[in-house]
């Protein structure tokens, strides 16, 4: 190519790296402590010896194929993975790793029946392979953006523990509250559609929520469809409002819920169910019942399908909860509404961070960085 900038060549992987075995380390023979034993999935282990020099990349080759993984040690890949260390390649580690990780490594599978990595169809993967000392600017770059993405996940963290323990505290504050079926404290109780919707899905009109967008106390917007507006007129029972709990119908091991933010005012939904809190709870509050341990297990109990299991209106409308004071509640959510808040501008924080490094990825890799 006549318009890469200088020093730079284009190659494939095979030119530039070997991808080696790893070697077979059973749970039951590793010592325990040590060095790191790494699996597709990432680090499942540790044992006294090791098979890589450090540092080490580790590809899965079995499993979650693909999947690239880094050891700052020298570490134990097993039989499911592949390793390239610095006695298998001339390239900085550090920029191979970052490269590997959008080679599309996961897109490549021949096994039909056991999903797997073979290197001989990652080798013949092209790239443009810059000189050394600019694999090793680029690497730097991107590590910056890797940091930063990490200490945003940190906070993020942080702050779902503070909501978490803030929650807890003021259980243990009702413990001894009267209590009331939720049933007789909300406004309403409901499911949202049921049925057949794909045809009725257009680019523009009404947001449509389903139950895949209903997160672990956030809305998931990633796939969020919208309906024709007509179609949203006659379903008018399952119309949304702002603060309404909505909870994930279909549930397996757990029982997702969000609260409807403003954004979504006025928009419908299917297989979710609504609970509108009115004047004596607040979103908040039911939020962190249905999300606590006890609120997991009255719902999961009594869960009810076959085919599939499912929240049932009947059983969330009985389900009796403690009755807190009206200026208890109001504390609550004011410091809970507070907190996420922040969570909700972390969670776009983190989506720029995100964009800035594909965007840096993008570039660093066709010399455009």
């Amino acid at each position: 190519m006549s318009d890469l900038p200088p020093g730079w060549t284009e190659v494939v992987l095979g030119d530039i790296c070997e991808f080696r075995y790893g070697k077979s380390l059973p749970a039951a023979k590793r010592s325990g402590s040590g060095y790191p034993v790494f699996g597709s999935n990432g680090q499942v282990g540790a044992h006294s010896t090791t098979v890589t020099k450090a540092p080490a990349i580790v590809i899965g080759r079995k499993g979650s194929f693909g999947e690239v993984h880094w050891s700052d040690q020298p570490c134990w890949p097993i039989d499911t993975t592949y390793f390239v260390d610095a006695a298998a390649t001339d390239a900085d580690l550090r920029w191979l790793f970052h490269r590997l990780r959008c080679l599309g490594l996961t897109e490549l599978n021949r096994a039909a029946a056991i999903p797997g990595l073979n290197r001989e169809d990652a080798y013949r993967k092209k790239l443009l392979l810059p000189p050394l000392e600019e694999q090793r600017r680029i690497a730097a770059i991107l590590d910056k953006a890797d940091e930063l993405r990490a200490k945003r996940l940190t906070s993020l963290e942080a702050l779902r523990r503070l909501e978490e323990s803030t929650f807890e505290e003021f259980m243990d504050s009702v413990a001894d509250t009267t209590r009331a079926p939720l049933g007789s404290l909300v406004e309403r109780v409901t499911v949202g559609h049921v049925g057949p919707t794909s045809e009725h899905f257009c680019e523009e009109g009404v947001p449509f929520l389903r139950t895949g967008n209903v997160g672990d106390g956030e809305i998931r917007w990633d796939d969020l469809r919208h309906v024709t507006f007509d179609f949203h007129k006659s379903l008018r029972k399952s119309e949304l409002h702002a603060g309404d709990v909505v909870v994930s119908r279909v549930i397996s091991d757990e029982v997702r819920a969000a609260v409807v933010p403003l954004e979504l005012d006025g928009s419908n939904c299917a297989n979710v169910v609504i609970v509108r809190p009115g004047e004596l709870l607040t979103p908040h509050y039911l939020l962190g019942l249905i999300r606590h341990r006890t609120g997991q297990a009255a719902l999961l109990r009594r869960r009810v399908g076959s085919a599939q299991s499912v929240v049932n209106t009947k059983v969330v409308q009985e389900w009796e909860i403690p009755v807190p004071s009206p200026a208890a509640l109001e504390r609550l959510e004011s410091e809970l509404s507070r907190l996420r808040s922040i969570v909700v501008a972390g969670r776009s924080s983190l989506s720029g961070l995100d964009e800035l490094r594909a965007t840096l990825q993008a570039r660093a890799f066709s010399g455009d960085l």
